[in-house]
């Protein structure tokens, strides 16, 4: 995707008036509280350094000691802000003012820290499936999602993702779509990283939108070349023991690539079915079509949003279906807020996770 030049110092405008406003309350704040400008030059100092940098929404500056500066700044302002109402009905109610303020600037700072340098969280869930077989239950699907490999996320960042996946001895590993940010220039590089990922039953792939803004067919041949399944609306059977698990892919739809009856064309009557589709808006597709799990990302939970709230997230802007877990009826989806970010690489409220499906008898 392009981003035409005439619109690149609109965009960093833009971007420099809202965390300029993001920035002002905690300022004025620490001006006041030590009575002078001396905050105000740090956080100018903070901020330029990345903002001069930033060119388009898709393509901001690789990671630097600046950039993780000011990002993490800005977090920590964003959440100081929303402090401030909460210290000063403490101080009201009795609470030191030393603690209330120190509280307050100690949440916000480790929020701001978080926001920009946490790695990925290993989210752990169940779910019943109804006919599974015996030599199934428990059986444990890893997912790794919106690796986003580019400028931002290295390689040597994925692999320690995939090393960390791998030390969980799992039994099927999947990657849920958008492998690279865009263009050819990290093609190699994350087939190389995912090609590392090891699991009994091996590990699968769907493409997502981002990947298709390069030749998503060079990027299917290498991830091929280095052993990964890549599941085009199609889908292969697992078998353990006598038990059986079909697990389908189905491919982009933001290009009108997916093809969902196709993935489950070859699909065996009675066996449980495991749905790879990088966008979740997929599922009541796949709810009715009888399929029992369906394995997404695209939303990244937003990057931006309220802890614990999932709907109270930029990722509401998108889809129904921000993070996590959801039943209807049968049908489960669980939405990954992926691992890697696209624009700022931040998250607040958000966090990067990998999860690992457990698959338990109903």
């Amino acid at each position: 995707m392009s981003f035409p030049t005439r619109f690149q110092g609109h965009f960093r405008l833009i971007v420099s008036v809202v965390v300029t406003a993001v920035q002002v309350p905690t300022v004025l704040w620490l001006c006041v509280r030590t009575r002078t400008p001396l905050p105000a030059l740090v956080a100018l100092g903070l901020s330029w350094p990345y903002l001069k940098r930033l060119t388009t929404p898709w393509h901001t500056p690789a990671p630097s000691r600046t950039t993780f500066l000011a990002l993490g700044w800005w977090s920590a302002c964003l959440v100081f802000d929303l402090l401030m109402l909460p210290a000063v009905l403490a101080l009201r109610a009795g609470l030191p003012e030393a603690a209330a303020w120190g509280l307050a600037a100690a949440v916000a700072l480790a929020v701001g820290t978080d926001a920009a340098l946490a790695r990925p969280r290993l989210r752990r869930r169940t779910v019943r499936i109804a006919g599974l077989a015996p030599e199934l239950d428990g059986y444990r699907i890893g997912q790794l999602s919106d690796v986003h490999c580019g400028p931002q996320v290295p390689e040597s960042r994925v692999a320690a993702w995939v090393k960390r996946l791998n030390g969980l001895d799992l039994d099927l590993v999947t990657v849920t779509g958008d492998l690279i940010t865009q263009g050819s220039s990290h093609v190699e590089a994350i087939a190389r990283a995912l090609g590392g990922l090891r699991a009994k039953d091996g590990a699968f792939v769907c493409m997502g939108n981002h990947d298709y803004y390069t030749d998503g067919e060079h990027l299917v041949r290498e991830l091929e070349r280095h052993g990964l399944g890549v599941l085009r609306n199609r889908g292969v059977v697992v078998a353990r023991g006598g038990g059986r698990l079909y697990v389908a892919g189905v491919d982009d739809t933001w290009t009108s690539r997916d093809d969902l009856e196709r993935a489950l064309a070859a699909r065996p009557e009675g066996v449980p079915t495991v749905l790879l589709a990088h966008d979740p808006d997929l599922f009541p597709q796949a709810r009715a079509h009888g399929v029992e799990l369906t394995l997404s990302g695209h939303t990244h939970g937003g990057q931006l949003g309220v802890p614990g709230v999932r709907r109270l997230s930029l990722a509401r802007f998108l889809t129904r279906w921000t993070a996590g877990l959801y039943r209807e009826e049968r049908s489960w989806l669980y939405v990954n807020r992926g691992a890697g970010t696209t624009g700022p690489p931040v998250r607040l409220g958000a966090p990067a996770e990998l999860a690992v499906i457990t698959l338990r008898r109903e």
